[in-house]
């Protein structure tokens, strides 16, 4: 498993600011009323393609959450970059399908005319017994 969550590509732009619920990194973001991230929450919707970065700044790896009020580093990413992201619980998807917002802060399968926001790096299944409710980690591509 890897233990960054920006896997290749460099167009992007870290950032950091507070935010409103606990987030781990690999959540899509997007920004709050309050102007605080928050687990990207319209499914199927539109907005930055923001993804919470783990702090190896003082050696959190990808598991290590933030709790509400954290500051969260992210990466607002261009089209290309590959992150170690979340497939939603009940998931399968194969290499090159279009993905949208789930409205959890995971990705899940492009439906209708609903805004994709990246596509499957590679195949992916959480069906499977093991998957937590928050999904499974996975490679995504930004598009």
């Amino acid at each position: 498993m890897p233990n960054t969550i920006v896997l290749r590509g460099d167009q992007f732009t870290s950032r950091e600011d507070r935010c409103n619920e606990a987030i781990t990194p690999g959540h899509l973001c997007n920004y709050a009323a309050n102007d605080r991230l928050q687990k990207h929450a319209t499914s199927g919707g539109g907005g930055g393609k923001l993804f919470a970065l783990e702090a190896d700044y003082v050696g959190n790896g990808v598991t290590v959450a933030y709790a509400s009020g954290d500051r969260v580093p992210y990466a607002d990413c261009a089209g290309g970059v590959v992150v170690w992201a979340f497939l939603a619980s009940g998931q399968n998807v194969a290499r090159g399908a279009r993905l949208m917002s789930a409205g959890d802060g995971t990705l899940t399968a492009q439906t209708g005319t609903n805004i994709d926001m990246a596509q499957a790096d590679e195949d992916a299944d959480a069906t499977v017994a093991n998957t937590t409710t928050a999904g499974i980690r996975f490679r995504a591509r930004v598009v």
